[in-house]
């Protein structure tokens, strides 16, 4: 009799139970991550099996850098040993209900300092984060994933021509891509790479971050701008070999916003606008003591309205931006509950003149419940919405929304933003908007 066998009859006369089979690995709990590297708005599938049916399992989040971000919530696992967070409502925890990136979305930063608005590295390196499953206290399973804010493939060069200030994400091969600019808002400086140009570029398209005040060799303020420069850059963009001139379009949020709609009313080059939390009308220059107005055409100041002008309907008709004279589609995002100005309200009357003039294009306006000013790429923190400090007043900037309504808002606009940039610039005819 083979000896395994004369073992385990030995051991059921003596009245023993018979010995386990051995854990294998793949009855471990363990994470069933496809990939272990992601774009920073590209979504997460993070499922865990193996685990004991019907026992909580919490799952921490903690970034490797410092000061470190985390968060964790608790599931219930299945009777069939797997927790599925693109699936499972939360039971405790930073978040509730189902939502495959909460953890991300939810996660707070340790440190107590204020939290300043991303500056810096146009290609920053990719994000590491660890992802721990515990039961019963005791961690047992384990991953890390990387988040990356531009994809690898992308070529990222400093501009410095012609008095712009900026950074060229080139997408890889030897096609003619659609290009974008992207314009910061009254923060000034270059759009960081974590926000709409890393996002945009790793889609295909050309994308300019320009800068056009608060950076080395541009006004320090939001304060007499003039137009012209932007039309230099429009010019810069269309010389680039990987850049398709026909088909330029403009992005830009909050101040930067009100500039894409202006810059598209101003400039038949481009051909789709974009403009997230944006003003209807021109106001008048930002974030230092003094009155001046924001832009310049030709050396003349725009027409500019004050907050106390707000009230008079005559300003406010002589300062609103002709958004009629756009040669393009046009797609508004704004948040109902934006505490910074009224982007939901401002954008309906965008809407409101081009339904007025009859415009020829495509324009779309999405307004969100429970968002306010800080919509934008989504999967990043939303802990933050109320304490974030100024760059440059120093003052704290109190944005709006609540973190999952603002979390929604910025996932689905961006979905949407992609499938518009689609359908009305990397696939437009060449002879539909001329």
């Amino acid at each position: 009799m083979p000896a395994i066998a004369l073992l385990l009859v030995s051991m059921m006369a003596l009245g023993a139970a018979p010995l386990a089979a051995p854990e294998t690995p793949s009855r471990r709990p363990h994470f069933e991550i496809p990939r272990d590297t992601f774009l920073i708005d590209e979504p997460i599938p993070i499922v865990i099996s193996g685990l004991p049916p019907g026992q909580l399992v919490t799952v921490k989040l903690r970034s490797e850098d410092q000061p470190a971000w985390s968060s964790s919530a608790g599931f219930i696992a299945g009777q069939d040993g797997v927790a599925d967070l693109t699936r499972m409502a939360s039971a405790s925890g930073s978040y509730r209900g189902v939502d495959a990136m909460g953890l991300f979305w939810s996660a707070r930063r340790d440190s107590s300092a204020d939290r300043v608005p991303e500056a810096g590295d146009p290609n920053p390196p990719p994000r590491k984060w660890q992802i721990v499953a515990e039961v019963g206290g005791a961690v047992v399973a384990e991953t890390t994933v990387l988040r990356r804010a531009v994809a690898a493939d992308v070529n990222v060069t400093m501009v410095r021509a012609n008095g712009l200030v900026g950074v060229f994400y080139q997408p890889p091969g030897q096609e003619r891509h659609p290009a974008v600019i992207v314009l910061s808002g009254s923060g000034g400086g270059v759009p960081p790479a974590s926000g709409h140009a890393g996002g945009l570029a790793s889609r295909g398209y050309a994308v300019l971050a320009l800068a056009y005040f608060g950076a080395e060799g541009l006004p320090r303020s939001l304060s007499r701008i003039p137009l012209e420069y932007f039309g230099k850059a429009l010019d810069w963009l269309a010389a680039q070999p990987a850049v398709d001139p026909s088909r330029i379009g403009v992005l830009g949020t909050s101040r930067g916003g009100e500039l894409a709609l202006l810059l598209g009313s101003v400039f038949p080059k481009i051909k789709s606008v974009v403009a997230y939390v944006p003003s209807n009308v021109v106001w008048g220059g930002c974030c230092d003591s003094r009155i001046e107005p924001s832009w310049t055409i030709e050396g003349r100041p725009l027409a500019w309205v004050t907050p106390a002008g707000a009230r008079d309907p005559m300003s406010m008709e002589r300062t609103a931006i002709r958004v009629e004279r756009i040669k393009g589609a046009v797609l508004l995002i704004s948040g109902r509950d934006d505490h910074v100005w009224n982007s939901s309200g401002m954008s309906e009357k965008v809407m409101a003149r081009l339904q007025r003039n009859q415009f020829p294009y495509v324009y779309k306006h999405l307004s969100y419940d429970n968002a306010g000013h800080a919509i934008g790429r989504p999967y990043t923190s939303t802990m933050d919405l109320n304490d974030t400090r100024h760059p440059l007043t120093g003052r704290i900037v109190q944005f709006g929304g609540t973190p999952e309504g603002t979390a929604h808002a910025r996932e689905d606009s961006w979905r949407q933003v992609l499938a518009f940039l689609d359908e009305h610039l990397r696939n437009a005819s060449p002879a539909a908007d001329r």
